[in-house]
């Protein structure tokens, strides 16, 4: 304890400072203009004083125990002397040879996908050109494996309709396996089958002519697969709806309600689209004018849901309400086309929804003008007058027209460049609304000129097909050149057979498509009338991203550095911080469009949202699809589940994947990321010198990187495994044989060498044993192993002193982890069972990617000396064993011919407990004739905190893991403010946050008169539309249909059964008692960013620090570097007064001025690099389309006197 006399002297000095605070000019008297500083802007110490020397002893004592610990259970020294005995070579790593090589393997990968494609498109072709269609004998005889209605075990995915039972002989049975490459699934590799959406009748004469002949095309599916046992799902979509999927497959029901109908239409999935018509520019007109009330709104409504539904990330829209006025309808947008990002989609739907009631008059040719304006804009920007590759067009949805447009045409679509007219080649499509409609021949005049569609909307049920008509329009110039076949890309999406909630997989499963648009040439026949140029279809395959990342060569990349591939939108389908699923587990709407901007955080960005010169550089060459490279970037590099971060340097290279969109890129720590460890031909060298090689893998405690591949089998099915490591012991056997040869995954061969026009659709099958190995990774392995073996036999203790010292820390384990993705690890006193039946190697199986790994080689290259990483879990992370431990790790940089590069990290493990017993037992002891209390004594806090300021021993046992500015927040920020940690802050842009529900007034349960009237009337124009189109469900002799469809990204051909999206009706009390009863509302995330505040240690700042540490409204405190770690002593006098500040490193969100989406509006106007090869104008066009004509009125007519009926029962009802 402090004397009394020191106390009293204490307060005295607190009552001088305070003094002198307020009394500066006093101050600058005393101290003259040159003697000192002032105490209220900045830290002042003395000079050496015995508190900083015991301190130092205290820290120095403890870091040469826990030093001498290290050294003597990891062998860290053995295994160093080791690489040099087996003489590792240290060699530099070009980034630029690099990429190149990768860039040509993953590029040889995607031109297989795409050459199996093309064959599916070119057999679909012939097939249906010369194929004979007897409509008679199909109706009779014919059968096909349907996904839904055929059975397997005697179970099919959906039950026919009792009209359709008599059709079930057409659906044959299902043979099926589960197959490990198609994730376990039950399939048939022989077979393809069918999906038909619920509103198409497969006996329909188009469609069963499709199925039938599509059959053909089994023969190429299994060709394709057997010549590329990697190859997903492939699968041909037709313009008639239905979709061919390989392999044979039931569709597994996703809806949330089996009465639902199946509503999955290939033709609106991105692939089918972006293939038809490439990247659009598109306006969407909304009628908003007093006669668009009622039905005809709620149509409007759902028309525009349903064209939104067939956009994709490269195409730009808004949307303008009209009547007497031409708005926005999200005031931000004004002005500018935004990207067609599912995130930016949702909002534009929400905000329809919560538009007003229609009224006033529609100026249409104000509503035109406007939209032409917006699109000359972006005519000029993308000098559209000086290529054919914009797609640009208007759609208006309207119950009507009122005046003649001539003059806009003229002005912006049929000018020739004089008196400023222009001719911009818009397209207009034109949805006329309702069943009593007037002036049809003006609204389709108006799409007809102008290279659209007309359609004319009587229903709900009819929007589907109506919408989906412009894609065959845009698509006409494609089919019309007939010669090229241009492949398109789709950006990341996740499989849909995956589910979160039960797979082990600890990443989501993204794709990517390719499709190939097939062409129907039956316009081309002498003898037709009315000849149309339309799709075929969409032959197309899913590449897993996986299969990219394994292609990267991440061991040649080494720890810290990574992989990427950017769109020519600038987002991100491979990149080690892309999080498709959110801290809450689900999964992030807006995943397939986070942009490059927003996952690389380079140090120069201090701001949200406002990203520097140097990324922005970065970026624009990737979407420009350059070739560069970018050297001593500074960046914020953060890891550990972005709780730890360093400011680093690093390169970054890339290059674009030819005939795709997408750049590959690579990045790789400037300093220590330029070289690596280079070994020979190991297996050739330990065979010729009779060495067992299996024998480096004796036992169970060892791993690999479950992520890489060393060596597999093509064929996974037949070839399964319980873990890598069983897998690759069959291999290392393999390897002592005297014919053992490396295969490559995608060896080149003759077709690769041809002329790209010459399609090899019969390439070498494989044999069901055949395999692929990496050979420079599987050498590199053999090579660790043996080096790190010897060390890792039985363990001996060399001395009593060793035993003593290893007892006296609780230490029972010891591990290494090499950069070829091996990981060992020894129990000191023997294997302890626990419950879970998990030990050390369970939970780190990832070497390199290891937190523990990356800490160690980032010490090495801050200190250059022999210290050990120390670190206990983050407060919040499960536990692994049944008590604390802390984790020690230290990198292992061999050298030669003066260079050094990571080898491997070695570490072990031990109590913490026992840690935080010999520290105080250390502590205790006063160096200093009690000029300082000791560390068990009340009036002061000593805290061990690492590099990041968490603590690793607190005096409250419960503070371990937690961040040390949530308790000294005061102490935390001077340190900060003397330099001795350095604060960073990270943002996050893939988060979601929880919205709280409104709470609703209690009043609301007490209606107004006028407002049970207006329930009432609502409640009636409801019932009395439900039971009209009931009586037209009847009448056209079709499932009523309210599509309600999710957005949904890609086709995954088992697992999608599609959202709920036709609706049947609901028992009539559903609609009575839900206006009343409320139901409990479920949690609402919506996408947020969010910043976190986080520090790193800068060891240069503590020289020169020699006494308590003091600063206004500050506890003082005593700080020392431990030796050889990267831990930090830190001395706090409690008794002092200091002001209250709490600091955090948990994310909090960022609160900007704007609402969302406003504040992201600059994205919208990031480089993009629009979609090579599309065919948006053909000469011949007129020839072989039509633009809609309109439906014939004579149903409603038939239909009035029930719908008169019904009105009269219903009212009548009602009142009663």
């Amino acid at each position: 304890m402090f004397g009394l006399c020191e106390k009293l002297m204490t307060h005295f000095a607190v009552i001088l400072t305070a003094f002198f605070l307020s009394q500066p000019l006093l101050l600058l008297l005393i101290c003259g203009p040159h003697g000192g500083t002032f105490p209220s802007t900045s830290t002042h110490w003395a000079e050496a004083s015995a508190a900083d020397e015991a301190v130092g002893k205290w820290a120095t004592q403890f870091g040469d125990e826990l030093f001498a610990l290290a050294q003597k259970i990891t062998k860290s020294q053995e295994i160093k002397e080791k690489y040099k005995e087996y003489n590792a070579r240290v060699e530099l790593k070009n980034g630029t040879e690099l990429i190149k090589s990768i860039t040509k393997n993953v590029g040889r990968m995607l031109a297989r996908k795409m050459d199996a494609v093309r064959c599916i498109q070119e057999r679909a072709e012939f097939v249906n050109e010369n194929f004979e269609f007897n409509l008679t004998y199909a109706l009779k005889n014919f059968t096909y494996i349907s996904s839904k209605y055929s059975t397997f075990n005697g179970n099919s995915s959906e039950e026919l309709e009792p009209k359709e039972a008599e059709y079930d002989w057409m659906y044959r049975n299902m043979e099926l396996n589960p197959d490990t490459h198609f994730y376990n699934t039950p399939v048939d590799t022989e077979h393809s089958s069918v999906h038909v959406p619920s509103n198409i009748w497969d006996r329909s004469e188009r469609v069963l002519k499709t199925i039938m002949w599509s059959e053909h095309l089994d023969e190429v599916f299994r060709q394709n697969y057997q010549s590329d046992p990697a190859l997903s799902w492939q699968y041909f979509g037709s313009d008639t709806g239905i979709l061919r999927h390989y392999p044979a497959a039931q569709w597994t029901d996703t809806r949330p309600n089996r009465d639902d109908a199946d509503t999955y239409d290939c033709r609106k999935r991105s692939w089918y689209i972006e293939t038809a018509t490439c990247s659009k520019d598109i306006v969407i007109l909304l009628d908003h004018s007093g006669s668009m009330t009622g039905f005809r709104h709620h149509v409007a409504k759902f028309t525009i849901r349903s064209i939104l539904d067939t956009f994709s990330n490269n195409d730009f829209f808004t949307i303008l309400r009209y009547s007497s006025e031409v708005n926005d309808i999200i005031p931000c947008f004004n002005g500018a086309l935004v990207q067609a990002t599912p995130e930016n989609i949702e909002v534009f739907n929400q905000q329809i929804e919560l538009l007003d009631d229609p009224e006033g008059y529609a100026n249409l040719t104000l509503a035109y003008d406007t939209a032409f304006q917006l699109l000359r804009k972006y005519y000029d920007s993308r000098h559209c007058a000086t290529n054919s590759t914009c797609n640009q067009a208007i759609m208006l949805v309207t119950d009507g027209v009122a005046g003649n447009t001539t003059e806009v045409f003229q002005k912006y679509n049929w000018g020739n460049g004089e008196n400023g007219t222009s001719q911009m080649d818009t397209r207009v499509f034109t949805y006329l609304l309702g069943k009593e409609v007037t002036k049809v021949r003006e609204i389709q005049w108006m799409a007809c000129l102008n290279r659209g569609y007309y359609s004319h909307v009587q229903t709900l049920d009819e929007v589907h097909e109506e919408v989906l008509k412009y894609v065959d329009v845009i698509a006409t110039p494609l089919v019309l050149q007939n010669d090229q076949h241009p492949p398109t890309w789709t950006h990341a999406f996740t499989d849909k057979t995956y589910d979160p909630k039960t797979s082990n997989e600890k990443r989501p499963r993204l794709m990517i498509s390719v499709g190939v648009p097939a062409f129907d040439r039956f316009y081309r026949h002498a003898n037709l009338t009315n000849p149309r140029a339309r799709l075929l279809g969409v032959a197309g395959t899913d590449v897993p991203v996986e299969d990219i990342d394994k292609l990267t060569l991440p061991y040649k990349l080494g720890v810290n550095g990574y992989s990427f591939v950017v769109s020519n939108n600038g987002y991100v389908l491979l990149h080690p911080d892309l999080r498709p699923i959110g801290t809450n587990g689900k999964m992030n709407p807006n995943y397939n469009s986070i942009d490059f901007t927003e996952v690389e955080h380079l140090f120069e960005d201090q701001s949200p949202r406002e990203p520097g010169e140097s990324i922005l550089h970065i970026r624009n060459a990737m979407v420009r699809h350059e070739a560069n490279e970018f050297k001593s970037i500074s960046v914020k590099f953060h890891y550990d589940k972005m709780r730890r971060v360093s400011e680093e340097k690093q390169d970054y290279f890339f290059a674009p994947l030819p005939n795709t969109p997408f750049t590959l890129g690579i990045v790789m720590p400037t300093e220590y990321g330029k070289t690596w460890i280079k070994v020979g031909e190991e297996v050739d060298k330990n065979k010729h010198m009779k060495i067992n090689i299996p024998d480096f893998f004796i036992g169970d405690n060892w791993k690999v990187h479950p992520d890489w591949v060393y060596c597999k089998y093509h064929y996974l099915e037949g070839h399964e495994f319980k873990t890598p490591e069983a897998e690759l012991r069959e291999f290392l056997g393999k390897m002592m044989q005297y014919d053992w040869k490396w295969p490559e995954q995608y060896a080149e061969d003759e077709s690769d060498w041809d002329d790209k026009d010459d399609l090899n659709c019969g390439r070498k099958t494989l044999g069901d044993n055949a395999y692929y190995c990496n050979k420079e990774l599987v050498n590199l392995l053999i090579f660790d192993a043996k080096v790190t073996n010897s060390s890792y036999g039985v363990w001996r203790f060399e001395s009593d002193d060793e035993r003593q010292l290893i007892e006296r820390f609780g230490a029972d384990l010891r591990f290494v982890a090499t950069m070829s993705g091996l990981t060992r690890w020894q129990f000191i006193f023997g294997e302890v069972e626990v419950d879970t039946d998990r030990e050390f190697g369970d939970y780190h199986t990832t070497a390199i990617d290891e937190t523990w790994y990356k800490s160690a080689i980032l010490q090495h290259h801050e200190d250059r000396s022999e210290s050990f990483v120390y670190s206990v879990k983050y407060y919040d992370d499960p536990m692994e064993d049944s008590e604390v431990k802390v984790t020690a790790s230290h990198a292992i940089f061999p050298r030669d011919g003066g260079k050094e590069a990571p080898a491997c990290v070695v570490g072990f493990q031990f109590s913490h407990a026992r840690m935080w017993e010999r520290f105080f037992s250390i502590t205790a002891e006063d160096h200093c004739n009690h000029c300082l209390p000791i560390c068990t004594d009340d009036d002061v806090d000593c805290v061990v905190i690492d590099n990041n300021a968490y603590i690793v021993i607190g005096q409250n046992i419960n503070t371990t893991g937690k961040f040390f500015g949530e308790f000294h927040g005061d102490v935390m920020t001077a340190m900060v403010e003397r330099g001795i940690f350095l604060s960073i802050e990270v943002y996050d842009y893939q988060e979601q946050c929880k919205e709280e529900p409104k709470a609703g007034s209690d009043g609301n349960g007490l209606l107004h008169p006028l407002r049970l009237l207006s329930f009432g009337w609502k409640w009636l124009v409801g019932r009395l539309f439900f039971q009209y189109q009931r009586i037209q469900w009847w009448a056209d002799g079709a499932p009523f249909m309210e599509y309600t469809d999710e957005i949904e990204d890609e086709y995954v051909a088992v697992g999608d059964g599609g959202k709920a999206s036709a609706s049947k009706p609901k028992d009539d009390s559903d609609d009575e008692n839900a206006m009343f009863d409320e139901p409990e509302p479920d949690p609402i995330y919506k996408a947020c960013d969010k910043r976190s505040t986080l520090y790193a240690l800068q060891p240069s700042a503590l020289v020169g620090i020699n006494d308590f540490v003091e600063a206004p409204s500050t506890r003082p405190f005593l700080v020392k570097k431990i030796p050889n770690s990267n831990l930090v002593l830190v001395v706090v006098n409690v008794l002092m007064p200091s002001r209250s500040v709490r600091l955090t490193t948990e994310p909090q969100r960022v609160e900007y001025d704007k609402e969302f989406p406003c504040y992201k509006l600059n994205m919208s106007f990031y480089e993009r690099r629009r979609i090579e090869e599309c065919y948006t104008v053909h000469e011949d066009e007129e020839l072989y389309t039509y633009c809609g004509n309109a439906s014939r009125l004579g149903l409603t007519l038939q239909l009035m006197p029930l719908t008169i009926i019904l009105v009269f029962h219903l009212t009548y009802t009602f009142m009663r």
